[in-house]
């Protein structure tokens, strides 16, 4: 979002709004000026009526109780003369029975008269047909011995009060435009100096919600007050406090993803209304969720049911809790040990809660693989022996007595011996090389020669038809123990050998690589299954045995080529696609010369 902070329209608002404000206070105080100088204008009119015609309104009333109607105008026409108006004289029925000038030829009749019959002189302006110009209307009641007999009306005209009023607007409208003028410097100038400071606050204040914390207000002005600099203070400490709080929030949200995402466990967090609030890559990786899912309900996404009912029982429990969850991915068993912990508020308020999925499935299956390695041991270990007990107590107990028939039963103790002491040897080598034991005598070895005799080895194992190829420079060398080395490749071979067809076709490979050997042993035998790749290298890991039928094997011929090599820095691989055959290989150095 684009923030515009436009210097001179601020400007243009400011003096504009002090103006307006200016001239509606000098139209107000104008206002009350001319109306306050109109009320004492005519207020003094009204008492100099009521002076004039109080020192003749007594001879009158004594003509109305004379009924003397000369005397009456007489008094009217001196009353009318003091007054510079007119003088009418009305009864109590409010019929005017006497005027001067005289203008009336009908009778007239007034309303409105009896508050002057009850004693009270009024007074208002009126502006009728009857005269030219608007007149002050003064109404006194006439008493004899005590008694309103009649009501004065005096009307005298006000135009000499409206001239001078006229003449005092003007003065007014002088002085405002002076003022105007006046103010309107001042304005400027204070304008400028209030301006400019706010002009920058206002632009910080924009940086500051475009995220650019730390910025200062600078105050160039020489006359800014001291309000302007207390604010100015103000916004740079909480622009400092405010960059330094980002900052260490920025941090913590730092520590907190790196912690998050270098963890192997998946976390999920959610509120007490289950909607998610936090997940990290693990999570997403566990539970295949390729979209951030935050702000989502935990019921409404497309989860495994287990982890949607794991997290509904923990809302409705609202406490910790720590429980071994089995969830089926890609027809397999995967086990995850989940722990609970509540978020609560500082009044014990349950908010929300995290799960932390630890994937136990590698343990389970670890677990699971030394369980069958010691029934595999011990059914390896029982069979051989079992063979070599019932031999031995055949020819002991002397059944039978022909040389040649001994001579077989003697082969067979032999070569179960050989198979157990075989299961031993691969065991203490492990075992060996776990402590740390094994001195790698390090030769240099020349692959031709060691090849030619292994091939030697393979015609010993091989099965009927069975070929083995051997490609190989004939100046190839690396550095190694070659007696490791050689156990390696007859691990490999027998693999080979062993899960190919009797007429199956093996080879045998070197060849320079990124300045290392790879050396790689291929068949076209049974292959192994892609699920099971990933697990061939550990130890006490056998493929499926329905595979192999009759085929004895420990589990631990491909762990000891793991180790080996990598007592080599080098790394072994495979290839294998099921039905099609199987490439396994490893590099190490090249010899220097």
């Amino acid at each position: 979002m684009k923030l515009n902070f436009e210097k001179n329209t601020f400007f243009t608002k400011l003096i504009f709004r002090f103006l307006v404000t200016t001239m509606i206070v000098i139209l107000i105080f104008g206002f009350s000026v001319i109306t306050y100088f109109k009320t004492f204008f005519v207020e003094q009119k009204e008492a100099q009526i009521n002076k004039n015609s109080s020192a003749v309104i007594e001879y009158l009333a004594d003509s109305k109780a004379e009924d003397n109607k000369q005397e009456i105008v007489n008094w009217l026409s001196i009353i009318g003369e003091l007054n510079e108006g007119h003088a009418w004289l009305i009864n109590q029925e409010g019929v005017l029975e006497f005027s001067y000038p005289y203008s009336f030829d009908e009778e007239r009749t007034f309303s409105g008269y009896e508050t002057i019959f009850k004693g009270n002189t009024i007074s208002r302006e009126v502006d009728t047909e009857d005269f030219e110009l608007t007149m002050l209307f003064v109404g006194m009641p006439v008493e004899y011995q005590g008694e309103v007999i009649a009501a004065l009306l005096v009307f005298t005209p006000i135009d000499e009060i409206n001239s001078i009023i006229e003449h005092i607007v003007r003065i007014m409208i002088y002085i405002s435009l002076v003022a105007l003028i006046f103010i309107l410097f001042i304005s400027y100038y204070f304008s400028r100096s209030l301006a400019n400071p706010l002009h920058s606050m206002g632009l910080v204040a924009a940086r500051i919600s475009q995220g650019e914390y730390g910025k200062k207000v600078e105050i160039k002005e020489k006359g800014a007050s001291k309000e302007i600099k207390l604010l100015s203070e103000s916004i740079n400490l909480m622009s400092e406090k405010l960059e330094r709080t980002i900052k260490s929030l920025a941090e913590e949200k730092n520590k907190l993803k790196h912690v998050l995402s270098g963890m192997e466990e998946g976390i999920i967090a959610v509120n007490s209304s289950g909607r998610i609030i936090l997940t990290n890559q693990s999570a997403a990786s566990l539970f295949n969720f390729e979209n951030d899912i935050r702000g989502e309900k935990i019921s409404e996404i497309e989860l495994y049911p287990e982890i949607v009912e794991v997290f509904q029982e923990i809302i409705r429990q609202k406490d910790s809790s720590q429980q071994q969850l089995i969830i089926n991915k890609e027809d397999t068993n995967q086990y995850y040990l989940v722990h609970f912990t509540a978020i609560k508020l500082e009044e014990q308020n349950f908010w929300g809660g995290v799960a932390i999925f630890h994937d136990i499935s590698e343990r389970y299956r670890f677990e699971q693989l030394q369980r069958e390695f010691v029934a595999n041991v011990s059914h390896e270990l029982k069979s051989p022996l079992s063979s070599i007990k019932g031999s031995v107590e055949i020819l002991l107990d002397g059944i039978i007595e022909d040389p040649a028939e001994k001579r077989e039963y003697l082969k067979m103790i032999l070569k179960e011996s050989n198979s157990l002491s075989h299961l031993i040897d691969e065991t203490l080598t492990l075992a060996e090389i776990d402590a740390g034991g094994v001195e790698l005598n390090k030769d240099q070895i020349l692959l031709q020669e060691l090849f030619a005799n292994l091939q030697v080895f393979f015609k010993n194992i091989k099965k009927e038809e069975q070929s083995l190829e051997i490609k190989v420079d004939p100046d190839l060398k690396v550095t190694a123990n070659q007696e490791k080395i050689r156990q390696v490749l007859i691990n490999l071979l027998s693999n080979s050998v062993k899960y190919s067809d009797c007429d199956g076709k093996i080879s045998l490979k070197a060849e320079r690589q990124a300045g290392q050997i790879k050396i790689s042993v291929a068949d076209n035998g049974i292959g192994i299954p892609q699920a099971e790749q990933q697990n061939i290298w550990e130890r006490f890991y056998k493929v499926d045995k329905a595979r192999t039928p009759g085929e004895r094997s420990s589990g631990l011929g491909l762990a000891i080529v793991n180790q080996i090599v990598n007592e080599h820095q080098g790394q072994v691989a495979v290839e294998s696609s099921e039905g099609e055959g199987s490439t396994f290989s490893f590099t190490i150095p090249v010899a220097e010369n």
